[in-house]
Formats: C-alpha cells, structure tokens, sequence
C-alpha cells in the first residue's frame, strides 16, 4: 500500500471522528446592516414571523468618527413592547408569530455628530427541525473515500527514438 494513500485516509478518518456529532439548528438573519447616525436618531423595521421562535438583536457601536452613546434597541408588536435592550451588544428575546417590530437608538454626540452603528437581527424558529449533520458528513466521507481510492496512475506509451 502507498504511504500517501495510507496517511490520506488515516487523516480522513481521525478527522471524522473529531467532529462532534450534533444536529444543528438552522436560523435566519433578519436584518443585518451597518448605518450612520447623525445626532440623536431612530430606526426601525419590520419582519412578518410565521411561527413562534426566539429573536436575537446585536447592537455593536463601530468605532468610526464619534462613539455612538445610549444605543438601544426593542422588539415590539402592535399589541405592545416585548422586551427592550438597554445597552450595546446581544439580547434574546421570545416572539410569537405576526409581524415584529425591531426600534434602534442611539446618540452621535461629538466632534462631527456622526457614528456608525452595526444592527444584526436573527430568528431561531422554535420548533425548527435540526439539520443531520452526521449523515451528512459519513456522505462527504465516503465520497472523499471513492474520490481517493479510484485515481490511479496513467503510464504513458514509450516513445521509439
């Protein structure tokens, strides 16, 4: 057997068994942007949810021109306000299907009286069926495996001088 192929597929396998063996759960973003604020200002934007589920807000002041303070953000319905994020950074929050709300706020109070903010809205379905990454990987495995095992060596003709 070529030592090559040998290492090659003892690579092949170790690294299948590092993989932890879990399902993944997939979810979806919203609403991912950067944008300015100038002075003190306000955003908002709407998302129709189908199903129950869990949205995740991450504010994230972007340390361009002036520091954006008072960053804020909340998730509301028409029926009224969810839940409220007081400062910058993640907050999760449980929705029920309809249309959402998500309201930004933040204050660019400096030099210029401009700051850039980042907004990243994300939706996890509750009843989200996982994704089966282990089958998934044992298909890409084997088909590593055929690839691998089917090269062989092409001899040229020799060539009469």
């Amino acid at each position: 057997m070529n030592i090559k192929k040998f290492f090659a597929a003892l690579l092949l396998v170790s690294s299948a068994w590092a993989v932890p063996f879990t399902a993944a759960h997939a979810s979806t973003v919203l609403y991912d942007s950067a944008t300015f604020v100038q002075g003190e200002q306000a955003g908002v934007q709407s998302f129709d949810i189908s199903t129950p589920g869990t949205i995740t807000v991450t504010l994230t002041d972007i340390p361009w021109l002036d520091i954006v303070s008072d960053l804020t953000a909340s998730i509301t319905t028409a029926s009224g306000v969810i839940g409220t994020s007081t400062v910058a950074g993640s907050e999760s929050f449980s929705v029920g299907s309809g249309t959402i709300f998500a309201h930004w706020f933040g204050d660019a109070s400096g030099a210029t009286g401009l700051g850039v903010i980042g907004i990243e809205v994300v939706f996890q379905a509750a009843n989200a069926t996982p994704v089966p990454l282990p089958a998934s990987l044992l298909l890409l495995l084997s088909g590593l495996g055929v690839l691998f095992g089917w090269q062989r060596r092409e001899t040229l003709p020799a060539v009469a001088a």
